[in-house]
């Protein structure tokens, strides 16, 4: 009953092509150069890793997670945008800057629980600041975060391994990243600082992944096959290898480059991105979609 819950609840979505954050973009289509400041630009100047769980999107994920000794079926969901606030010419024609905010609220539910528990709910809210010269484009943002566990999970017993002591895990980051496009590849590596924390965390991350969108389309003129990988490291993981990986369909809007869909499988094995679970190493893996407008 629970996984046909979920199904249903992935299902019911899809014909409800609303949502937030931002599609990758069409390789195909070359961006319009800024020649004045522009008021609430309708796109980003810099697109995040696909695979990276931790952006601003909107989306639903089955998802089995494996912990040592136990099996557990999440229920992953996510509410999220970036919102362009100015964009500004640089020094020529080709480049461009863009003032953003964006916020996230990515939760993990139990589906094996009788009440379908919520784990962990993370809130995440930034400001990027993007550029962006031909094929290249880089991205610093200064962003917040806190995580919080579920009351069920909290009141009710729970497994043994999904048992931790609740922190006040509240932070702030600085991230620079950047990125390189070449024949629908996108090539993206950087770093973050946590500057401030309630809890006692070790500062520096590293990430580097690689996104590829087909250049061609499939089936039909508005769907293009897309994969993406990324690699993260933390310092207060012991810099451990947390890799993520998405592959699927991208179904975009015939009227509009940014109202997509996208309709993926992924997989992940590393320490948990889920708040407090940051310690515990594990590996998931399921399917899901994500929209944009």
């Amino acid at each position: 009953m629970r996984n046909f819950f979920a199904g249903v609840l992935l299902a019911a979505l899809l014909p409800f092509i609303v949502g937030f954050g931002d599609a990758p973009p069409d390789q195909n289509v070359e961006q319009v150069p800024v020649k004045r400041a522009m008021l609430f630009p309708p796109d980003q100047l810099f697109y995040p890793p696909m695979a990276s769980p931790k952006e601003p999107r909107t989306h639903a994920t089955y998802l089995s997670l494996n912990l040592p000794g136990d099996s557990i079926n999440i229920g992953s969901v996510g509410f999220g945008d970036s919102f362009g606030l100015v964009r500004r010419p640089g020094w020529d024609e080709k480049d461009a800057w863009q003032i953003s905010i964006s916020g996230a609220v990515l939760a993990q539910f139990n589906l094996d629980a009788k009440s379908l528990d919520l784990i962990n709910a993370d809130y995440i809210i930034g400001f990027p600041l993007s550029y962006r010269n031909g094929p290249w484009s880089a991205r610093a943002r200064l962003f917040h975060q806190s995580s919080h566990l579920g009351d069920e999970f909290l009141l009710l017993p729970q497994r043994p391994e999904l048992r931790v002591t609740r922190l006040n895990l509240s932070f702030e980051t600085i991230e620079l990243l950047g990125a390189w496009e070449w024949e629908g590849f996108q090539f993206t590596a950087g770093s973050s600082y946590i500057f401030r924390t309630d809890y006692d965390l070790k500062r520096y991350s590293i990430q580097a992944g690689i996104d590829y969108q087909s250049r061609e389309p499939v089936f039909k003129p508005t769907m293009r096959l897309f994969a993406g990988a990324l690699y993260h490291a933390w310092e207060e993981t012991n810099w451990n290898a947390d890799i993520n990986v998405k592959a699927g369909i991208n179904i975009r809007s015939p009227y509009s480059e940014k109202r997509a869909i996208q309709i993926f499988g992924e997989y992940y094995h590393g320490n948990l991105p889920f708040g407090q679970f940051y310690k515990l190493r594990a590996e998931y893996y399921g399917a899901g979609i994500n929209v944009s407008f």
